[in-house]
């Protein structure tokens, strides 16, 4: 491609050091190389710390399935432990990627002891993991206060009920990066709600609440 991305947006650009970082300046997270995944992003940190609010939400979704599947699950478990293996090399968590790794070989060899002997670890390391990154991304937001609406603009989510209704991501995304330009007073977390449904790709549900306002 001549824009040297792959489609999920990362770079296949051989990847160039980061001399320096401006949001994420000064900031770690255990298991996280954060650096690194700046350069995936080829230097857009608000990327990455968008792909890693992504991360959190689709994580804890997982999680669930995690702690209360069985040996009747393994086939399901192997699709979403691929998936997690992927989501977290792509932001550079390569501890749990690697440990996500050595689980889908579990998985796709049927080997059930394996995965119930190192699933907890895996799982209990995942979630500090996210409590680090939500440690993380609440700090970003309190140094990058936004400016305060009474609540969203009705034109905007009229949009976005449109754009959701016709799957046009292009338009989803404008909307979206308007809408979360902003903090709300008496929103009852109605964008919040969205950002995170927007994130699923919940779309339905997205335009069924708004048709509902």
């Amino acid at each position: 491609m001549s824009n040297n991305k792959s489609n999920n947006g990362i770079s296949n650009r051989p990847a160039q050091p980061v001399e320096t970082l401006s949001l994420l300046q000064g900031m770690s997270v255990p298991g996280l190389d954060m650096v690194k995944g700046v350069v995936r992003f080829i230097g857009d940190e608000k990327a990455y710390i968008h792909v890693l609010r992504t991360f959190t939400v689709n994580t804890r979704k997982l999680l669930t399935f995690f702690d209360s599947m069985s040996s009747d699950d393994i086939a399901e478990y192997e699709i979403k432990i691929h998936s997690l293996r992927g989501s977290s090399a792509s932001i550079s968590a390569d501890s749990a990627a690697s440990m996500a790794t050595e689980l889908e070989k579990a998985a796709i060899a049927k080997d059930w002891e394996y995965i119930s002997t190192h699933n907890k670890r895996f799982t209990d390391d995942i979630r500090e993991l996210l409590s680090g990154i939500d440690d993380l991304l609440t700090t970003i937001d309190s140094l990058n206060q936004k400016e305060k609406k009474d609540k969203p603009d009705a034109a905007a989510l009229q949009r976005l009920q449109i754009a959701c209704d016709n799957y046009d991501m292009g338009a989803v995304d404008t909307v979206m990066e308007e809408l979360t330009a902003y903090s709300y007073e008496s929103d009852n977390g109605l964008v919040e709600w969205l950002n995170e449904n927007i994130e699923l790709m919940n779309f339905s549900e997205v335009v069924e609440r708004l048709s509902g306002l």
